[in-house]
């Protein structure tokens, strides 16, 4: 019994183990700005687990891309499209058992994508595909983007599963979530989504807008100009108060034109942090046959990044708009699966308690009609191996995008050719604008004293 135990508990936790070190080691390189750390771990991580591979190329891929290594980051975040559209492509595939399942699978499984993934995947590798000058490629990625947000941006799509017919656990969900203890801890998992998500957009309103203004500057006839209109309407309906959104959208209508533009996209901060909390339960037998009863929930904490960078062109302050919240967004998905998380954790944890007072008992049985000392060692044992058993398996799946940043902001300006344009403290951002009709400047800041990673492409000559 006690090998036994043994080799289950090694198995289960050891791909655990070592995920929740490497991520940590991934998030607080991204924390630091160094990107460079954050992708070679990522990669190498891809490369040796199979069941992993998924998430940490997404790290490799916005990790590269923070680097300026766009051709990388593109190649990447094709082999994650791939691995999506085989996911999206299967005969059994369904949209609500997928976002679901997501946040519920365990770490001896393959990791699914959760929504975020998909959309900021695609998100980024439009982006790519912008700055690369790779005007094809990035029509193929704002159509896989949009199919993405249709597919995956509501939250309509959770259904709470049920488990009658299924398990008879002789536990009640309901009943145990009421209990004081369990309540508490429960309600801090609550509170911090309430708190992550307050004030936040749930659809990805940056990402309307990037396909609108690609329509608007690349599109060639007036069916791209039509799909501009409706991404750009999208986004402000979404987000009335983003100046630069409604300025798009006021242009595509046909009453303003500027002869030259130059969009700034701020990326800040990171989205939250994800942990296992731990909830102790009513048992469901009192009985020292049961001495132990637990759930581990995924939850997730605030990355307190809340942050505005300024610009300034030619030292004067420019609008810079809120776009998007990436991390209101992660929260708002997770709020949304939160009961099915709870469903799964309860039943698992109702299955194992009732296999371990079915052994614990049985060996306690077969200690009192023992007439030496091996029975009462055997029980023992019993006990002991369940315990660990159960405190062993009792694990939460945080496998998280860490790299993601907490925010989008956006401004539309019309700067003259040769002037500078500027971040008051982060001299390492300055940029002089080069000639062009439309621009695009990418500004990534992880952390509010870290240095700022700039780019200038000319999306238009």
């Amino acid at each position: 019994m006690r090998f036994i135990l043994s080799i289950l508990f090694g198995a289960l936790l050891a791909g655990c183990s070592t995920y929740v070190q490497r991520a940590q080691g991934v998030r607080q390189a991204n924390l630091a700005g160094d990107y460079e750390m954050a992708a070679t771990v990522a990669l190498a991580q891809a490369e040796g687990s199979s069941k992993d591979a998924l998430i940490w190329k997404l790290e490799a891929a916005s990790a590269l891309r923070a680097q300026g290594k766009l051709t990388d980051s593109a190649k990447v975040l094709e082999e994650v499209e791939l691995m999506l559209r085989a996911e999206e492509e299967r005969p059994e595939f369904s949209v609500s058992g997928e976002t679901v399942a997501a946040f519920t699978n365990e770490y001896s499984a393959v990791y699914r994508a959760k929504p975020q993934d998909r959309l900021y995947a695609s998100t980024y590798q439009a982006l790519n595909r912008l700055e690369l000058g790779q005007g094809t490629a990035a029509r193929v990625a704002m159509a896989r983007l949009r199919f993405v947000q249709e597919t995956f941006g509501n939250g309509a799509l959770y259904v709470r599963p049920t488990t009658k017919g299924k398990v008879d656990a002789k536990y009640d969900v309901e009943r145990a979530s009421q209990d004081e203890r369990t309540r508490a801890t429960l309600g801090v998992v609550e509170d911090n989504l309430e708190q992550i998500g307050k004030d936040g957009k749930y659809d990805d309103a940056f990402s309307h807008w990037l396909q609108g203004m690609f329509f608007l500057r690349l599109g060639v006839d007036a069916s791209d100009r039509e799909k501009a209109r409706k991404e750009l309407l999208a986004a402000t309906q979404l987000n009335p108060q983003c100046a630069a959104f409604a300025a798009d959208l006021k242009e595509c209508e046909g009453t303003s034109a500027v002869p030259r533009v130059v969009y700034v996209v701020m990326e800040t901060g990171l989205a939250p942090e994800w942990y296992e909390q731990r909830v102790d339960i009513p048992v469901f037998v009192a009985s020292t046959n049961l001495p132990y009863v637990s759930i581990a929930l995924p939850a997730l904490r605030p990355s307190w990044s809340d942050y505005n960078l300024r610009l300034q062109l030619e030292g004067k302050d420019q609008v810079v708009s809120p776009a998007s919240r990436p991390d209101a967004l992660v929260a708002k998905h997770f709020a949304a699966a939160l009961p099915a998380v709870k469903t799964r954790a309860f039943t698992s944890a109702a299955l194992k308690a009732a296999a371990s007072y079915a052994l614990n008992r049985a060996a306690a049985e077969n200690a009192r009609r023992s007439y030496d000392s091996g029975g009462n060692l055997l029980r023992v044992l019993t006990q002991v191996g369940t315990a660990a058993y159960t405190v062993g398996t009792t694990r939460a799946d945080v496998r998280n995008w860490t790299g993601l940043p907490a925010r989008f902001a956006l401004a539309r300006l019309e700067v003259p050719v040769g002037g500078k344009l500027t971040v008051p403290g982060h001299p390492e951002a300055s940029l002089i604008l080069p000639a062009g009709r439309v621009l695009l400047v990418t500004l990534k800041s992880s952390g509010e004293n870290n240095p700022i990673q700039a780019r200038c492409t000319i999306l238009v000559p």
